[in-house]
């Protein structure tokens, strides 16, 4: 005979075998034999979901019996009402060639009113059942319905103590907007950038070498200085291994850190900077025409001020910063950070800090030409510093757009010169393009008050729901004459439409989570 159950919804009955255990448990209560894991019971378009997964935990079903498994959504509250979801059964041996002679005598294979048909290949069932999902329509008396998993665990009609009911969620959850939500593909816009007239570039840098105390020759094998040194020489070299640049200047700014006397520590930091020119001047062979320029600034407090901040095992830092913002340098300023908590934080910046300040910062200054797209392509991958984002783009656009090498080469545009307003946007286009929103608004956070970002903000504004922003953003942009704004524009009223049913459907289901 076949098997009804007051129900609507049609799946594809499924036959799943299960791996099961030998022990019996016959003294095991019946309910916790049986698990729920709530997935997800939420409205969506009109329809309820229901997704959960069934774990079964040495479950008796003989080989004569069946396991019925009826979701239920009902009110216990005022009119009493319910809907039952299709069943999954589960069918011992004998049962189950039963139930499928009897589905062959109607001329059936499958039973379109159940869920699922599973198997008891053994006496005592034991895995997990993780496929039910099932929709049925919305109707207004399940705002204030939970669901519930009941069952019967001898499919004969047996005793109470063979059924049971249990919790799978006790109310049907509100919509996420982002499944309410209405999709959308943004009209990006990209930036021509302007070409470099005189493409000027700088490698710089920071070396700090030790020197004997109140002394500046330079010596290569004291501590780590051969290290140090070996910065400079490396950044001449990455500018030298390229024939077509050409270096202008080169120069070295000293400092000095602040224990001793001021002026000892400004004219020391002059030697050492002319010291370290001219041992750059000495051991690399510069070309003729190269100016250089050397100058000792003596103590760096602003270094200092930096170092004190952002050190996490410095005690007092309060009191230092309070000292140095306001007690003069000629006026005590070091004699009262000696003196502070018995000497233990200047000893402490003695240590860790003062060399930090210690340092010589170089500047190489140089020029390259404008490159071919094949020459551009090349120094993209070694040298991208010396590619202009004029150039970057059009190596871009050798790329069909939207391609993974198409948005690499803004990406590396929007690094190397994060501080361009062209890079920025083109990079933030291409973080669009991937769905990836919050690094484009990061990239665009500095471009707010730039016309050719507008358009690519708006999009940020809308994907985050600040749908006023967008607008904003989008009409400005259409102003600047950006044709994509426009698009945007269209898009941004069928959000807002979608984004008002939302709001209408959460205040009508509010109250019921409050």
């Amino acid at each position: 005979m076949k098997l009804k159950y007051p129900n609507t919804g049609t799946l594809t009955v499924c036959l799943f075998a299960f791996f099961l255990l030998s022990s019996g448990a016959y003294g095991q209560n019946k309910m916790q034999a049986i698990g729920i894991q709530k997935n997800r019971v939420q409205i969506n378009g009109g329809k309820v979901i229901v997704d959960f997964t069934v774990s079964f935990n040495q479950v008796e079903v003989s080989s004569n019996n069946q396991l019925t498994l009826i979701p239920v959504i009902k009110t216990t509250k005022g009119a009493k009402r319910q809907l039952q979801l299709p069943p999954v059964i589960v069918n011992g041996k004998k049962r189950n060639n039963l139930f499928k002679r009897s589905l062959r005598l109607n001329g059936m294979e499958e039973d379109p009113m159940l869920h699922a048909i599973l198997l008891a290949e053994q006496r005592n069932v034991s895995g997990a059942y993780r496929y039910y999902r099932e929709t049925v329509a919305f109707e207004p008396w399940m705002k204030e319905a939970s669901v519930y998993l009941t069952g019967d665990l001898c499919g004969c009609g047996g005793s109470e103590k063979d059924r049971f009911e249990k919790l799978i969620a006790e109310s049907i959850a509100l919509p996420d907007f982002a499944e309410f939500d209405y999709p959308f593909v943004p009209f990006v816009n990209f930036v021509v950038p302007q070409k470099e007239k005189i493409k000027e570039r700088a490698s710089v840098g920071e070396a700090y070498l030790v020197f004997e105390q109140a002394k500046w020759a330079i010596l290569p094998e004291l501590f780590e200085n051969k290290a140090e040194l070996a910065k400079i020489e490396r950044s001449l070299n990455y500018v030298e291994e390229e024939p077509t640049a050409v270096i202008t200047k080169i120069s070295i700014k000293a400092y000095a850190s602040p224990e001793g006397k001021y002026d000892d520590n400004l004219e020391l930091s002059k030697e050492r900077a002319k010291s370290l020119l001219d041992y750059v001047r000495k051991n690399h062979a510069l070309s003729p025409g190269i100016e250089v320029f050397s100058e000792g600034y003596g103590e760096d407090w602003d270094r200092l001020i930096h170092l004190v901040k952002n050190d996490p095992k410095l005690e007092n830092k309060e009191q230092i910063l309070q000292i140095i913002h306001s007690v003069g340098i000629f006026d005590g300023r070091e004699k009262q950070l000696m003196d502070l908590s018995g000497g233990r934080p200047y000893l402490y910046m003695l240590d860790k800090l003062f060399p930090l300040m210690r340092r010589s910062d170089y500047r190489i200054e140089y020029t390259v030409p404008a490159f071919s797209v094949e020459k551009g392509k090349q120094l993209l991958k070694t040298k991208p510093e010396m590619v202009s984002v004029e150039e970057m783009y059009l190596i871009a656009n050798t790329y069909e757009k939207g391609s993974e090498p198409f948005k690499e080469v803004f990406n590396i545009a929007g690094v190397v010169y994060p501080d361009d307003v062209t890079a920025a946007v083109n990079a933030a286009a291409v973080a669009i393009m991937d769905g990836n929103y919050e690094y484009a608004g990061k990239i665009l956070e500095k471009q707010t008050d730039e016309p050719a970002a507008w358009n690519n903000l708006g999009i940020v504004c809308m994907y985050e729901r600040r749908l006023a922003e967008a607008e904003h953003y989008f009409e400005n942009a259409v102003s600047q004459g950006i044709g994509e704004a426009g698009r945007n524009l269209l898009i941004l009223e069928e959000l807002k439409a979608a984004w008002e049913a939302y709001e209408n459907l959460r205040k009508e289901y509010e109250p019921l989570f409050n």
